[in-house]
């Protein structure tokens, strides 16, 4: 499935290769997105533009797909984190994100992430995230 390696590790896909290292927009429906239920997650999932993390440590850049009622439990970023909606809806602390927002986290921030219609995004962090304390407006729901 993926092509370039270092180290054993596998850096790009296939998918992204074969376009000569470019995507489109309106390409990413025909990419094979695997569930990413991790840490809390529902409604997640993800395929993998690079992944250079050596034992979790290291950058990683992915195209994130949010059902509708998708869910990321509040957690802490221990890098820098860029997200770029894509298409529809993804809700953060901050407000309503559309395709076209980008949001920049640093290190050391938290935030829950969600939508309630689904989103795309393109997400690239630098070091893994941290589970994070709910807030008091998060216990009750």
């Amino acid at each position: 499935m993926f092509k370039h390696e270092m180290a054993d590790k596998k850096l790009y896909s296939d998918d992204i290769c074969r376009s000569g290292g470019g995507l489109r927009v309106d390409e990413v429906d025909c990419l094979n997105f695997e569930t990413y239920e991790v840490d809390g997650r529902k409604g997640v999932s993800i395929f993998y533009l690079y992944d250079a993390r050596i034992n979790a440590q290291g950058p990683v850049a992915a195209l994130v797909r949010y059902a509708g009622g998708a869910l990321t439990p509040r957690h802490r970023h221990l890098g820098w984190e860029l997200v770029l909606v894509v298409d529809g809806e993804l809700v953060d602390d901050r407000g309503r994100h559309t395709a076209g927002a980008l949001q920049v986290y640093p290190p050391g921030s938290t935030h829950q992430l969600s939508s309630a219609t689904g989103c795309t995004f393109l997400v690239v962090w630098e070091q893994p995230v941290q589970p994070a304390p709910r807030q008091d407006s998060e216990a009750a729901a």
